[in-house]
């Protein structure tokens, strides 16, 4: 069953690696797991890790390396589009979206927004779990909560331009103000259901509600922390994938795995699940909702016609 995985901090490994003096990183690193889990395309999200200090410097950084290593990648490709995504793969190759995970390294300055487009980014976030000069993180704490003016600005350019909107990290105020200020599908690329796993970048029902009521989608998280408080199993994170699909209908639960093994950070070890990992267990994932009832046509929507649907709705 093949998979598009809606969100990926590759491209901070890529940094990494490369700038310790490593090539090849997708192949050596990533296209094992990609091939074994049948994970023909990816989101590459761009995320500015706050403890390397400037999120500019880190931005540009980021950007420079992972384009060097898709220049000289043989095993990957960019993708604009659906029909790119289909063609990369007919080829054997593994299609890679490109995605910002925060609006950190603009600085305020929504010049960066039309320059991320024209480099191929066809999908954002407003901000992480902190907040920016645009919104209010899932992190937040304080006054202020919600977007900014600048924030709203921002939302603008997206739809103009063509790019899906997400609002995982997004704190509840900024998600609802994100929903009053955008009329498109918008997405969360990397949650699960707050109903099952109280935790506050999981969503509430009626935010799942309205994530549908737009045609959009809600990717399921393998981070452990999202799944259950006591014991996360790829069992249980399909739970949260039928409850959804309970809730608003089948049409609306895609895979954003959000696999983050490879960035050598403690918590990320600590948060791996048993069973869904890696990219190499993801047909762990799908195996768990033929388990619970979903059909060969519902495991293929939650593999990627779903996310699909969002991207040609909204890509131009």
């Amino acid at each position: 069953m093949k998979i598009f995985d809606s969100h990926s901090d590759t491209m901070a490994d890529i940094m990494a690696k490369r700038h310790a003096g490593e090539t090849d990183i997708i192949k050596k690193y990533h296209m094992p797991d990609y091939k074994k889990g049948e994970v023909g395309g990816i989101m590459y999200a761009l995320w500015t890790d706050p403890d390397l200090g400037d999120h500019q410097k880190t931005l540009i950084d980021t950007l420079a390396a992972s384009f060097e290593e898709f220049d000289e990648t043989d095993v990957a490709e960019l993708a604009y589009c659906t029909d790119d995504i289909r063609r990369i793969q007919a080829g054997g190759k593994t299609a890679v979206m490109l995605g910002i995970e925060g609006f950190d390294g603009f600085h305020g300055d929504l010049g960066f927004l039309h320059m991320m487009y024209h480099l191929g980014f066809r999908h954002a976030m407003l901000t992480w779990n902190n907040d920016n000069e645009f919104a209010a993180g899932v992190g937040h704490e304080g006054p202020g909560d919600g977007i900014t003016e600048l924030g709203e600005k921002a939302l603008a350019v997206m739809e103009k331009l063509g790019m899906v909107i997400d609002v995982s990290h997004a704190s509840e105020k900024t998600f609802w103000d994100i929903m009053e200020n955008t009329s498109g599908p918008v997405i969360a690329s990397h949650s699960n259901a707050y109903a099952l796993c109280p935790n506050k970048r999981n969503l509430k029902d009626d935010q799942i509600k309205a994530i549908a009521e737009r045609g959009g989608v809600i990717g399921m998280n393998s981070w452990g922390d999202f799944i259950d408080e006591e014991k996360p199993t790829v069992e249980k994170l399909a739970d949260h994938a039928k409850y959804i699909a309970d809730l608003v209908g089948k049409d609306y639960v895609c895979c954003g795995f959000d696999f983050c093994w490879y960035l050598g950070d403690e918590d990320d070890v600590e948060n791996m699940v048993p069973g869904i990992g890696k990219s190499s267990d993801a047909q762990n994932f799908i195996k768990a909702l033929a388990d619970r009832g979903f059909s060969e046509s519902d495991l293929r929507k939650v593999g990627e016609e779903n996310i699909f649907r969002v991207f040609d709705a909204v890509i131009k």
